[in-house]
């Protein structure tokens, strides 16, 4: 039988999951959640947990028996046998059978206990999860965009912590459980790649969410899956269900035994899946080359991180203009230049020129073949921060930018003759904006109302 995805440190392809030390039992850790694990011999008892467990917190658990067993008749006997453990949660006891969990925190710890009890209800493994300190829950609720598949998807909230009033449907289907706080609410993802579906949020039978989710799956291949000392092989990353991708989509890789094998660009690299690079399947193939280190098995572990919003600010360009640019006007309200001069309703015709000192022009505005008056403006060059993969976006466009220094034309830095300023509302001002095509630099100025 598959075990449970979020539970499992698969060979080649699972979301990151980081081990922790236990002398009885394991707990590792994930986006969102903990899990505790008690192997047994016919098979292992799961716990998932909010990996943001406070005191005082009301929260929900899911336990899970998985089978050792390949056949369903052995499935079925092993099944009996687990579910005849007990597994305790802060003190609070049921039948391993009993699959979702509501307990309160104890006040005052700085842990809490997961006890594994014999079919005698004696102890017979112990996991302590670390707790974080009281936090409230956020105001809003905030549903992710893309996940990947079978792997964990975390909503954040104001949730009431109790998993069994809560759901969550992605394509008119349930998504199955596995940990809720009171801040947020963590479920399992579809197993197959999928375009974005509406998703839906429900507690206590009311819908309190909604938005669209693309479930996308990561697949790493390789034809030597064991290396000896020196050798080398190929690892495939295949991304699929990117079908109408917008935005760029950061997939982190993580070398889990550097002391195995080395990998090709880095022990830990993000990858970015750019939708001009997916192909018409919807996917998108990418290699790296592993050498090894030491005889053995290595593990490979992948994280998709979805893509934040950017923030954008300007800076001067660093570049003295020379040359004239000339460019049209339609202003719908009279405006006066920063010197005073009043400017009419109307088309004008704009003369841009450099003054001499870098990133800065004059704007010189003429209206039926007369001088109407002259502005002062900047040369302005766009900077966006967000995930690393919009850097590196940035740092391409700035690449393209290297004309934002020296001595240059306005040809050279990409502004067309014959366009036309925005005109941008401000309060009391009026904004003139003239932005370049691929939007990396802009000519503004600024005007009074009137």
């Amino acid at each position: 039988m598959t075990r449970p995805f979020w539970v499992v440190m698969l060979l080649l392809s699972s979301p990151a999951l980081v081990p922790t030390a236990s002398a009885t039992g394991s707990l590792e850790s994930g986006p969102g959640f903990h899990v505790a694990s008690f192997p047994l011999p016919g098979g292992t008892i799961y716990v998932n947990l909010p990996d943001d467990l406070a005191p005082g917190d009301t929260a929900s658990a899911t336990v899970n028996p998985v089978p050792a067993g390949a056949d369903a008749t052995d499935q079925a006997r092993q099944r009996e046998g687990l579910n005849a453990y007990g597994v305790e949660i802060a003190g609070q006891r049921a039948p391993a059978s009993v699959g979702v969990r509501t307990f309160t925190v104890p006040a005052g710890m700085a842990t809490i206990v997961i006890r594994l009890l014999d079919p005698r209800d004696r102890p017979a493994g112990e996991v302590k999860v670390p707790l974080r300190s009281p936090a409230p829950p956020p105001s809003s609720y905030r549903v992710p965009a893309v996940g990947q598949s079978g792997g964990p998807l975390r909503i954040t909230g104001p949730f009431d912590g109790d998993l069994s009033n809560s759901s969550v449907q992605i394509g008119g289907k349930p998504a199955q459980p596995m940990a809720e706080s009171p801040r947020q609410l963590v479920v399992r993802g579809p197993e197959e790649p999928a375009p974005p579906a509406p998703i839906e949020v429900s507690e206590r039978g009311r819908v309190i969410a909604a938005g669209t989710y693309r479930n996308v799956s990561v697949r790493l291949s390789a034809p030597l899956t064991n290396l000896l000392a020196g050798q080398h092989t190929t690892l495939t990353i295949t991304v699929s269900g990117l079908e109408g991708l917008q935005d760029t989509l950061p997939v982190r890789l993580t070398n889990q035994s550097p002391d195995v094998v080395r990998m090709e660009g880095g022990e830990e690299q993000t990858l970015c899946v750019r939708p001009d690079e997916v192909s018409t399947t919807g996917a998108w193939i990418k290699t790296r080359g592993l050498t090894g280190v030491h005889a053995g098995g290595f593990s490979i572990h992948t994280d998709l991180t979805p893509p934040g919003a950017r923030a954008e600010s300007s800076v001067m360009a660093d570049a003295t203009l020379h040359g004239d640019l000339l460019v049209r006007l339609q202003l719908d309200r009279p405006a006066r230049t920063g010197g005073g001069q009043s400017l009419a309703a109307g088309p004008y015709q704009v003369v841009v020129r450099g003054t001499g000192e870098r990133g800065k022009v004059r704007l010189l505005f003429w209206r039926d073949g007369k001088a109407a008056g002259t502005a002062d403006g900047a040369v302005l060059k766009q900077v966006t921060a967000g995930s690393i993969c919009d850097r590196r976006d940035v740092s391409d466009a700035l690449q393209k930018a290297t004309a934002g220094s020296g001595d240059r034309g306005f040809d050279e830095l990409g502004f067309a003759g014959d366009s036309a300023f925005v005109v941008r509302g401000e309060g009391g001002s009026l904004r003139l904006v003239l932005t370049t095509s691929e939007g990396i630099f802009s000519i503004e100025a600024t005007l009074a109302s009137g």
